[in-house]
């Protein structure tokens, strides 16, 4: 158990080591010293740079700050990527619900053309049909209510069925 544990531990720490970058100096005892923050009055050399800490603005031999193009650019640039990135999701997110909605429109359009053909059928079978009026009570239709229910129902199928 201990041992997994560890395990799970160096993993961590290790992938948290990765993304810093590492500087290399010499003390006044001239003894070299490696660090992910390097001190601010030494001459500092670069040994890898890191892929997610920003990077220290560079140091000359005297140990005053030269101007870093490069920092400002790195941010906008991540700044920038972190933008368009946003914009894509936001562009898929957009797509994803126009299609759904696209769908269900077509499966509500498919289920009202099954419904109205079913009921076209039903009134081409020369069964008795019957309908509610106003008032709740069952009307049944004769022979001019139902070819005008015919042609209406034949117009909806032509309309709901392309």
């Amino acid at each position: 158990m201990f041992r997994k544990f560890f395990l799970v531990l160096l993993l961590c720490t290790g992938s948290a080591a990765f993304g810093q970058g590492i500087y290399s100096w010499k003390d006044a005892g001239g003894q070299v010293h490696y660090s992910d923050m390097p001190p601010p009055d030494a001459k500092v050399r670069t040994v890898r740079q890191g892929s997610i800490a920003p990077q220290p603005p560079a140091r000359t031999a005297e140990g005053g700050e030269a101007a870093a193009a490069a920092s400002p650019s790195s941010q906008q640039s991540y700044a920038e990527k972190e933008l368009a990135f946003r914009k894509r999701r936001a562009e898929a997110a957009e797509a994803e619900e126009k299609a759904r909605k696209a769908q269900a429109n077509d499966q509500a359009r498919q289920r009202e053309c099954a419904e109205n053909r079913a009921q076209l059928t039903a009134l081409e079978s020369g069964q008795r049909m019957s309908r509610f009026d106003e008032n709740g009570e069952r009307v049944f239709l004769d022979d001019d209510g139902r070819s005008a229910a015919i042609e209406r129902t034949r117009r909806a199928v032509d309309k709901t069925c392309r």
